[in-house]
């Protein structure tokens, strides 16, 4: 089976060019090329006081160009009402259309906007079709880097790369536009950026990835698994930082135990229900528990049964049968060091990106 490993060591901080020990604004600025395969991702979300759900992603690569050489841009904009519609609008630039800074999160698709610098972001998309936001983010964390480079290698020379480098937690204020009317916004939310030169279906069978906010931590995971190529292989990304001071109070070093609930969604696979993860770092005395139970369903796509018959030839060659879920969940912080148990629980934003075939071995 191929390797898949965390980027902890020297020669990859060499390679990435970074401070393991600073995370500095270009960090969030293009970090990647043009080429076939390679794409980035700048993902945004909030949920609000008054119960609206908001999400936002700007991308270079068209996801149907992506083996092509040059940049497509596109971007997606969804928000959930506070009576559960969904009001979304998928729109696509040409390059010259388009400008992506490398001094810091500076993008221009046609009229939308993104700018910042881990502090503070500053989102805007016009509503061309009904659709849009002016959002301002105030970072109250520090950026969270997974081992230092938020970057996972795959294959036996490291030539695949995955990453994910993000703000777990930010004061959101701005307006939400939908249905020809404003409306005035106030809550909490997260960002990340990803680059990566694998097409994510061949690289992970699935994955579960959201954000806690609790009144008293902030948590962040992505649980990425391997393909059957990469034996499964499960490589978390995990920490908890304190809402006071902002900073990193607990990072995974990637020992960890997974006891799920599944139940068979109207897609036709078994999906977690409830996940239960127990993190204890080697030497640790420490345990952290997690736990995860969705209450909504915000957004369900099959690309594999609503794929046309060329697509859907193209997955049954690659042995996947891919669907996504987004939910509105509950989520459980229970933090165990010796005789003292804290306990913390809020609502949570999630994903499960469930790529591959069913299969024991996989874990779900």
């Amino acid at each position: 089976m191929a390797r898949v490993r965390l980027m902890d060591q020297p020669k990859d901080f060499e390679r990435f060019g970074i401070d393991p020990k600073k995370v500095e604004p270009w960090e969030d600025g293009r970090r990647d090329s043009d080429e076939g395969m390679h794409n980035e991702v700048w993902y945004f979300d909030a949920l609000f006081d008054d119960q609206h759900k908001f999400m936002v992603g700007f991308r270079p690569k068209n996801p149907k160009k992506l083996m092509l050489k040059g940049d497509s841009p596109n971007l997606n904009i969804m928000i959930t009402t506070p009576d559960g519609e969904t009001k979304d609008d998928f729109l696509y630039y040409t390059s010259e259309e388009s400008h992506i800074g490398t001094e810091k999160a500076d993008l221009k698709f046609g009229p939308h906007t993104v700018e910042g610098d881990f502090k503070t972001y500053d989102i805007h998309v016009e509503p061309v079709n009904g659709v849009g936001c002016d959002l301002h983010y105030e970072a109250l964390v520090d950026p969270f880097r997974q081992s230092g480079t938020a970057a996972v290698a795959l294959g036996d020379k490291d030539e695949y790369y995955y990453t994910d480098l993000n703000v777990p937690k930010s004061k959101v204020t701005g307006t939400l536009t939908y249905d020809g009317e404003e409306h005035q916004v106030s809550g909490l939310g997260y960002h990340d950026h990803q680059w990566m030169n694998i097409n994510p279906m061949k690289a992970w069978h699935h994955w579960l990835w959201g954000h806690l906010y609790t009144d008293k931590y902030t948590v962040m995971i992505y649980d990425f698994v391997g393909t059957k190529k990469y034996d499964y292989t499960r490589i978390p990304f995990f920490g908890i930082e304190d809402n006071e001071t902002g900073k990193m109070i607990y990072m995974t070093d990637g020992n960890v135990e997974l006891d799920s609930r599944v139940e068979t969604n109207s897609t036709g696979k078994a999906f977690p229900k409830v996940s239960h993860y127990v993190f204890q770092n080697n030497g640790d005395s420490k345990k952290v528990e997690f736990t995860i139970k969705w209450k909504q369903e915000i957004e369900t796509r099959n690309m594999y049964k609503n794929a046309n018959a060329a697509m859907k030839a193209a997955f049954i060659a690659m042995n996947i049968q891919p669907v996504y879920m987004r939910y509105y969940a509950t989520g459980t912080l229970k933090i165990i060091d010796g005789d003292q148990v804290e306990e913390t629980s809020g609502d949570m934003i999630y994903e499960y990106n469930y790529m591959g075939k069913p299969d024991p071995l996989a874990k779900i």
